[in-house]
């Protein structure tokens, strides 16, 4: 691509509403589970956030080539499964890690193509490491005004609606 030809690269993180895939697990399990998770926090985003700072980068000077992280919040497993759990009734709702070997044959055994779901445990895998997040923490954003307190009213009206 020519240098002069100017570049944005948006890069939000972990979307908060992948947390409804755990729904089917609490709902049979009464748990969610996944191969990161514990008191390490991660960042997460909602598509509002998202939308917010596409706004911001579209009215400034569009100039060159950079690269900007969106999240909304860096908040851990066990708080995100403490504050859904209070907004579907279960306020002792536990986020267990799981190992890649369990976290890769759950999603097999869902239906999921072998090949992806290898892939998805060896990203979560790197979450777990903190090497995916290196370059975000390096360049960390402003974080935006959606947060999961905000978020777990949808979760819940998705969750009891299933």
């Amino acid at each position: 691509m020519p240098a002069e030809i100017s570049i944005t690269f948006m890069r939000p993180v972990g979307f908060y509403y992948n947390l409804l895939s755990q729904i089917p697990l609490i709902k049979s399990q009464g748990f969610m589970a996944i191969n990161y998770g514990g008191a390490q926090k991660k960042p997460w985003v909602s598509p509002i956030d998202i939308a917010a700072a596409i706004a911001e980068e579209m009215e400034s000077p569009f100039k060159g080539r950079k690269v900007r992280y969106v999240a909304s919040e860096e908040i851990s497993s066990d708080e995100i499964a403490s504050i859904l759990g209070s907004a579907i009734g279960k306020p002792d709702l536990k986020w267990i890690v799981i190992s890649d070997e369990q976290q890769e044959k759950a999603m097999v055994s869902f239906g999921i193509n072998p090949v992806i779901a290898a892939g998805l445990v060896e990203m979560n895998a790197a979450i777990r490491s903190g090497e995916l997040f290196e370059d975000y923490y390096k360049h960390r954003p402003v974080l935006g005004k959606v947060k999961i307190k905000d978020y777990a009213p949808e979760f819940a009206a998705i969750y009891n609606s299933k």
